[in-house]
């Protein structure tokens, strides 16, 4: 008998893109400062004392403007906040010191880096430069993060998703694994948790601005990061900061904004029931299972280019990700007499064996625009769709099985 099949909707993609336009104008102000990186220390001359009025000035091909500049207040202090994963140098100037150049400072995630320079009287003219390790160790910061960078996200072997990524992290836990991409597109479903965290307070986020699901528990998004325009993952699962509404697992996704110069990537993965080998065994197949769980067909391709659209004021990165999942339910097949009027007998058709069908796609596109020299703005917009047609299961046949189309006007 051939029953029919559902159709679960979501919103439409205008709908989704006009959302995520007016929250990051909004909020990515507010949570600027939680989630990214920053340099602080204090300036003292070589007796111990503090220098007050130094300039403070952090370059990088990394920030659109070049440099942010700060002076230390009256304790020599000085904090650069507010910047984006990259290599930094930090240059330290005073009239009647010398002036001392740190090279080398590589920022990722919400790192606080601490330089904390000696300056000397010297001539003006005289610099001084010091290239040395990257601070390593936070002292700043009580959060417990990892970061996860590009060349990582392309190079692990599995489904290239948030959760996927952060399962490398020691005691990461994922109630939905995936295994070489077989299960890339059920995991965005699913929670993690870590020493002993709550599942429902996992919190996914791009750019510190949440993607739940406002209708469910805080966890569930269904959303699929387009890892092509991903800088970079930073992972927080310890003493989460002030500004959190829960206290579990937290994953921001950083995403590129473009440059100076034009810049593309290109990731494309696939495999077919070739690349597995069978573990159809005869106890197996005594016990009535006809077929084994396999492979049918996954890919993944993930193109991304971007640069600038005005140089130094205006830069894009737009990227592309198509994956698909295909993989045979052991045991299950079509029905011969699907669709046949009168006829009510299941008889399995061996030569179809049924399988999961999953697709999804994203396109998304930011810009960031340097409006001044204090002021800078960024649009994110990520439209994505998604077909599990048909979303077969152990116990239920394809003929009986739900079709779940995100959004359901065609895309």
């Amino acid at each position: 008998m051939r029953e029919p099949r559902a159709r679960v909707s979501g919103r439409s993609p205008r709908h989704v893109c006009l959302t995520l336009l007016a929250s990051f104008l909004f909020i990515s102000i507010a949570h600027a400062q939680a989630d990214r990186a920053s340099i602080a220390g204090i300036v003292r001359d070589t007796t111990g004392a503090v220098l007050p009025g130094v300039t403070v000035e952090a370059s990088s091909p990394a920030l659109i403007e070049k440099a942010r500049v700060v002076v230390t207040d009256g304790a020599g202090q000085y904090r650069i906040e507010n910047l984006r994963p990259g290599t930094y140098t930090v240059t330290f100037t005073l009239p009647g010191f010398n002036t001392i150049r740190r090279e080398g400072i590589e920022l990722s995630g919400s790192f606080a880096a601490t330089v904390s320079p000696e300056m000397r009287v010297g001539a003006l003219e005289e610099t001084i430069t010091v290239t040395s390790e990257s601070p390593v160790v936070d002292v700043r910061n009580s959060t417990k993060q990892r970061v996860l960078g590009d060349e990582v996200l392309a190079s692990i072997p599995n489904g290239r998703t948030q959760f996927t990524a952060a399962t490398l992290i020691p005691g990461m836990n994922l109630n939905n694994q995936d295994v070489g991409g077989t299960n890339i597109i059920n995991t965005t479903g699913g929670s993690m948790t870590i020493h002993g965290s709550n599942g429902q307070d996992q919190r996914v986020m791009i750019d510190g601005l949440s993607t739940a699901n406002a209708e469910l528990a805080g966890n569930a998004s269904n959303f699929l990061p387009n890892m092509g325009s991903a800088q970079e993952i930073a992972v927080d699962y310890s003493a989460g900061t002030a500004d959190q509404a829960t206290g579990g697992v937290r994953v921001n996704i950083i995403p590129r904004e473009g440059g100076n110069t034009f810049k593309g990537s290109f990731f494309a993965t696939g495999a077919n029931s070739s690349f597995q080998a069978n573990n159809y065994t005869d106890e197996l197949q005594r016990r009535g299972l006809r077929t084994p769980n396999s492979v049918k067909m996954n890919y993944d391709v993930n193109p991304g280019y971007g640069g600038p659209l005005r140089k130094d004021s205006l830069w894009f990165y737009a990227s592309a990700r198509f994956t698909k999942t295909q993989n045979y339910v052991g045991g299950m097949f079509y029905n011969v007499n699907e669709g046949i009027e009168d006829v009510w007998v299941y008889q399995a058709d061996l030569a179809r064996p049924a399988f999961v069908n999953a697709f999804q796609r994203s396109v998304n596109t930011r810009l960031t625009w340097q409006a001044d020299a204090k002021n800078k703005f960024s649009v994110f917009a990520d439209d994505q769709g998604r077909c599990q047609c048909a979303n077969v299961t152990a116990t239920t046949a394809p003929e009986a099985s739900i079709e779940i189309k995100y959004p359901s006007n065609g895309w």
